[in-house]
């Protein structure tokens, strides 16, 4: 299954880093080249922590869904048998009425 929260949020996050980094690009010309890398770096670090929690979240999502379609499942198929317990029952007492 796909999870389109989780594509929306790493486009939200990546959004967020390229526009960081584009300000970035805009002092590259006059700010020391040792200040952008370590710059970069902490951008790069952040996003990684960002993708991670989106990770995180993803997981406890799909296990969340895993469990309740597994649930309902259950009931549906309780359901049904029950449903069809009932219709047997019925139909059993019916021919013994008539007979």
């Amino acid at each position: 299954m796909i999870n389109f929260n989780k594509n929306k949020l790493i486009n939200e996050v990546l959004n967020k880093y390229y526009e960081t980094f584009s300000l970035t690009l805009d002092t590259a010309d006059f700010v020391p080249d040792e200040y952008n890398d370590k710059i970069n770096r902490y951008i790069f670090k952040n996003m990684k922590r960002h993708f991670k929690k989106i990770d995180k979240e993803d997981r406890k999502f799909q296990r969340k869904f895993k469990k309740d379609n597994k649930i309902k499942s259950r009931t549906k198929k309780k359901k049904q048998k029950i449903k069809g317990d009932k219709n047997n029952g019925v139909l059993h007492n019916e021919t013994q009425k008539d007979g």
